[in-house]
Parts: C-alpha cells; sequence; structure tokens
C-alpha cells in the first residue's frame, strides 16, 4: 500500500500536475507528457512505463493505492475534500478533462476554458485524473480475459452508419479475355453489380461510480474490483453477441438483396460437412477439397480460398495439436490405396508407407469455453454433449469470413454528473466504458463447419 505520508510528499514535490502525470505514467495509462496510449484500433491501451535509459519498469499496482490517502493528499482533509466534491467547480472540472481526452490532448492541461480558481482545478483534476487512471487500468484489465478469442477471428471495419447499409463491392470478371486483331478495339471488362447489406449497429455500456462514502470509507479494492467488471461484462456481451454470429444461431448474410444462412449444405454454396469428425489429417484434407469446390457467384469460377485457422472445443484440443504440431505425417495403404491410421488394422497385401513433414503446422488453433457453451444452450444451438464437443470450423484469416463493423471502439469516459447528482447521491465520478458495433458475416465461402454426423 502507498501511504498518505509518500503521496503527499510526491503531490508537494512534484506539484498538482507533474503528481499526475508521473503516477498516471507509472500505472501504464499515460506517457510521461500524460497522453494516453492508444491502441490502432483508437481503443485506450496501456504499457509498460519506462525508465532514463529506456528499459522497461513493472507498473504500480492500482490496488497498492488507497482513495482516502490520494483525496486527502490532494484535497486536504475530509472536511475541505467533501466540499470540493459537492461545489459546481468539480463538475466543471471534469467536463474540461472530457474534452482533453476526446481531443487526445493531456487532461492536465489548463486551457482556462472553465471558470475554475487555478488551485481549486489543479487540485480537483490531480485527484480525479489519478482515479480514473486507476479505474481505466483495470477496465482495461477485465476487457482483455483471454477466454475472448472473437476480436482476432473477427476483425475490425470501420462504419459511420447506424442503421445498416450496402457495402458495395464489384465482381469477378470472368473469362472475358478474348483474341484482338488488328484494328480492333481492345474488349472492355464490364462490372457486375455485387452487395452485401451491414446490420444495424448497437452500442453496449456499463458505468462504475465512485461515491464520497467509497472514498472516505477507502473501499479502493471494491471500486477497481467494480471497475474490472465493467470492462469484463461489456467485452462478454459483444463477444457472446459474435459467438452467435460465428456459429450461425444468428444469421444475416444478404447478398443482393436475398438472405441466407451462414452454414449451408446445398444449393448457393456448401460450406458444412456433416460427418467429418477430426481424428487424422484426412478430414482436413476432406474440408480443404471444399474450399477447393467453392464457386464464385458472379462468374461461376472457382474460388481461391486457403484456410489456415481453426476452432475446436476442448474435447478435439489435443487432437488438433497433435495434429498441426507433429514433426512428420505418416501414411499407411494397401498398395496406395485407401489411408489407414498408424496403429489401425494392417492392410491386406502389399503396404505402402510415406513419411513426409507436416503440411499442416501453419494452422492457428482457437478454442473457447464460451462458443462450446452457446452450442449447448437451448438458447443457442441446443446440442448434445457429444455433438457439440465434436464440432469444428477451419476457415481462411488472410480474407475472413466475419468482420465486426464499428462505429467506435472501446472508449473509456469520465462523465459530468449532475449537480442533482452530486447533491442527492454524492457521486464524486463515474467512468463509463462503451462501444457500438455489429458483427457481419461478410463471406461464408470462407469457412466451413464440420459436424459428428448429419445430426
Amino acid at each position: 500500500m502507498i501511504g498518505q505520508q509518500s503521496t503527499r510528499q510526491l503531490y508537494e514535490s512534484e506539484g498538482p500536475k507533474g503528481f499526475a502525470r508521473k503516477v498516471c505514467h507509472l500505472i501504464g495509462v499515460t506517457d510521461e507528457q500524460g497522453r494516453r496510449y492508444r491502441h490502432p484500433s483508437g481503443r485506450p491501451a496501456w504499457k509498460k512505463p519506462r525508465d532514463s535509459k529506456g528499459g522497461e519498469l513493472d507498473c504500480l499496482d492500482p490496488y497498492s493505492f488507497s482513495l482516502k490517502d490520494l483525496a486527502e493528499a490532494t484535497l486536504g482533509p475530509q472536511h475541505k475534500g467533501e466540499s470540493l466534491m459537492r461545489s459546481p467547480l468539480w463538475g466543471q472540472v471534469l467536463q474540461h478533462q472530457r474534452a482533453a481526452q476526446e481531443e487526445h490532448r493531456p487532461i492536465m492541461e489548463d486551457t482556462g476554458a472553465a471558470a475554475v480558481p487555478p488551485s481549486a482545478f489543479a487540485d480537483i483534476n490531480a485527484f480525479t485524473s489519478v482515479v480514473s487512471g486507476l479505474l481505466e487500468i483495470e477496465v482495461m484489465k477485465g476487457w482483455e480475459f483471454p477466454d475472448f478469442i472473437m476480436d482476432d477471428i473477427m476483425p475490425e471495419r470501420g462504419t459511420r452508419m447506424f442503421d445498416g447499409r450496402k457495402v458495395i463491392g464489384t465482381g469477378e470478371i470472368g473469362d472475358q479475355a478474348e483474341p484482338r486483331y488488328p484494328g480492333n478495339p481492345t474488349k472492355r471488362a464490364g462490372f457486375s453489380e455485387r452487395w452485401i447489406m451491414q446490420p444495424r449497429t448497437v452500442e453496449l455500456a456499463l458505468a462504475c461510480e465512485v461515491l464520497q462514502e467509497t472514498v472516505y470509507l477507502d473501499l479502493t479494492g471494491e471500486v477497481l474490483e467494480r471497475a474490472n467488471n465493467v470492462g469484463y461484462w461489456v467485452h462478454r456481451r459483444a463477444e457472446m453477441l459474435c459467438i452467435d454470429h460465428f456459429l450461425g444461431i444468428i444469421n444475416n448474410y444478404i447478398y443482393n438483396g436475398v438472405s441466407y444462412n451462414t452454414y449451408i449444405n446445398a444449393g448457393y454454396f456448401n460450406n458444412v460437412i456433416p460427418s467429418n469428425p477430426l481424428v487424422f489429417w484426412e478430414q482436413i484434407q476432406k474440408a480443404e477439397v471444399v474450399f477447393r469446390d467453392m464457386i464464385d457467384p458472379a462468374t461461376g469460377s472457382r474460388v481461391k480460398i486457403t484456410p489456415d485457422s481453426v476452432y475446436v472445443n476442448q474435447e478435439l484440443l489435443y487432437t488438433m495439436q497433435s495434429i498441426v504440431k507433429a514433426t512428420e505425417l505418416e501414411f499407411r495403404g494397401p498398395g496406395g490405396m485407401t489411408s489407414q491410421p498408424t496403429g489401425g488394422p494392417p492392410p491386406t497385401g502389399g503396404q505402402d508407407i510415406r513419411k513426409f513433414g507436416n503440411v499442416l503446422r501453419n494452422y492457428k488453433i482457437y478454442t473457447s469455453p464460451l462458443v462450446y457453451q452457446r452450442m449447448t444452450d437451448p438458447t443457442g444451438l441446443n446440442l448434445d454433449a457429444a455433438h457439440a464437443g465434436a464440432r469444428w470450423f477451419i476457415w481462411d484469416s488472410r480474407s475472413p469470413p466475419f468482420h465486426r463493423c464499428v462505429n467506435w471502439p472501446l472508449r473509456i469516459q469520465q462523465a459530468s454528473p449532475a449537480q442533482v447528482d452530486l447533491i442527492d447521491r454524492g457521486i464524486v465520478l463515474f467512468v463509463k466504458a462503451d462501444l457500438r458495433f455489429v458483427p457481419m458475416t461478410y463471406e461464408p465461402r470462407r469457412i466451413v463447419v464440420n459436424y459428428l454426423d448429419a445430426g
């Protein structure tokens, strides 16, 4: 625990602005200039601080802080701090900080826009900057729960539309090349209309409040745990929505105005193998043959698809790892006919034995208990344990079958509670996590699902 005396000494030696910047940097939420870190997607990120020589340091543990000690070190004794928290100045500082975050400038920078006395501005800003930084770190840690895999499977595509839109594309040219004789014009390649429909995006949001009682009863652990849960549950709700699209529980593929299920085994395309339980490399080869036979709807020609990713449940995880991580594969068959797994019944007649390097080692394996849950849920696929455990998926991640259409990625914002809330409920600040997006089936021909049997 970082004590009140050391907190006060740091505050007095660095000053309000230096104190806030230093603490936010050491917990990993900002750089040394007080600028928030950002992920390439635009959502908040955190990094380990660095020393003067550029070496990485361990982040300070948010749980080592005391909200009460922070308040008394920055705002003064309890009676003075409570008075500041109840004053109109508090909401003005929070509004200033939120504007600074949206403009990606240091939140301790005083533009003079708010009618706040300099000393009060500095004290309030220092306290709320550090507390919001502590909460922000915990929100991000909750967001980064390792069982969440859909952000990787469904890459992000930015969109400015809320209510859905046509995603326009051009079809393949097809076999239109022809001989050109002297004096004749070159044939022009025409464009065929091709579009799919983006569904309406949805906003997911949750907030964590900090009350005056929370600060002065020193319930730091409870506040940080609540912030961690905010990040976890917002991301979990987004993850479950993506999983339902991945499994085909929700089907939103609309091609040129016609709706199709994500997985079908006859008709416009075929990406279902009803009886292909995963045992050996032969099952992967069978799925790859299905990809080879995919047809472009605009031209009727074959589509080049090279799968490189698989999803399996825990029942098949080690089976898949043994296939893709083996140093070599072995083929045994009677005279080069039907293959037999090693250790199977001996073939009759001459035996054909071949050993070769593992060509499947580039496959990336995914697994998640949440996907299995939605397979067995009555509101999901409602499969029994045997069929859920044996179902597996294979797809091309370089041209992914799904996308997340995102209006804005995860945002972590300070909100400015109204004066009535400050007086009635004693809210000091609250941190809100939200995002607006929708999963979208982009090209179902690039994923194949494999069943235990036709059931």
